[in-house]
């Protein structure tokens, strides 16, 4: 690539990653993980996510539907092990920002549409984070994912938790529908057999509201001073800490009718392809 590409590049990534940095700033939402740019328990909830991914990926192809810019593909791809990640999104301007910002010899990002795109079994596994609430039509996003994973093969998926057993007016305005806890297990079991449930739960007095966190001002400026030299610094996201949300196996520890309810977050299902 020629340098005046590179430069192009570059430039594009930093006007996304501003974009991002307002979208937060102003309207204190976003709907894409940008690392660097999103509250720090909102980016650990996603590395989170990735990182439990990387315990199944090791040697497999792997479909990561809706990867946004590919941060969560490059996890799989490098500390997952995977021998090949492909990494799918519906927007083109985080695909570009992906192929430039996480580029690996063994992943690859590209524009598809999850409703409609047509793979027949390519993929030891699927992952799709955050995805199944965005759409329309999620029988169709349901069928093209079991489609495209070979026999054996697994998806682990994530959604929040409603407190509704469906909720077709959910709060967030990006959604088009969630589910209860055991509501959501029963769509995917039509496609897949389910083997593993995990909860991301958050504390109940850290539960994400959307107000700006004490200093967030000054934390963006600094981003953006950073940034602004082009220097390629990704701010190290925290191990663990009070108040962020974790990932356990549920095993029933909860009560079912708790969940989504006082006890809020996510739940991810690990299942394998009929």
């Amino acid at each position: 690539m020629k340098e005046t590409d590179e430069f192009a590049e570059e430039i594009f990534c930093l006007k996304y990653e501003l974009n991002t940095l307002a979208s937060v700033l102003l309207r204190n939402e976003s709907e894409r993980w940008l690392p660097g740019f999103l509250h720090e328990r909102t980016e650990y909830s996603h590395v989170e996510r990735y990182k439990l991914a990387c315990k199944y990926t090791s040697q497999k192809n792997v479909l990561d539907v809706a990867c946004g810019i590919g941060k969560g593909s490059s996890m799989m791809a490098q500390e997952g092990g995977a021998a090949l990640v492909n990494g799918f999104d519906i927007q083109p301007e985080a695909v570009r920002y992906a192929n430039w910002r996480n580029a690996a010899p063994n992943l690859t990002f590209s524009v598809v549409d999850a409703e409609t795109m047509d793979i027949v079994e390519a993929y030891e596994m699927a992952v799709s984070f955050e995805t199944i609430e965005h759409l329309h039509n999620y029988r169709s996003f349901l069928i093209n994912v079991n489609k495209s994973i070979r026999a054996g093969g697994y998806l682990l998926i994530s959604t929040p938790i409603s407190a509704a057993s469906v909720d077709s007016n959910p709060i967030n305005p990006y959604h088009t529908r969630e589910w209860g806890f055991t509501e959501f297990q029963k769509v995917l079991n039509e496609f897949f057999s389910i083997e593993k449930i995990f909860v991301q739960l958050y504390p109940p007095s850290q539960v994400p509201i959307n107000t700006p966190r004490k200093g967030i001002i000054e934390d963006l400026i600094g981003k953006i001073k950073r940034k602004l030299g082009f220097a390629q610094i990704l701010e190290q996201v925290k191990e663990s800490a009070n108040g962020f949300s974790k990932i356990e196996e549920y095993t029933g520890q909860y009560a079912e009718e708790e969940l989504g309810v006082s006890r809020v977050g996510y739940q991810i299902v690990l299942a394998r392809k009929n």
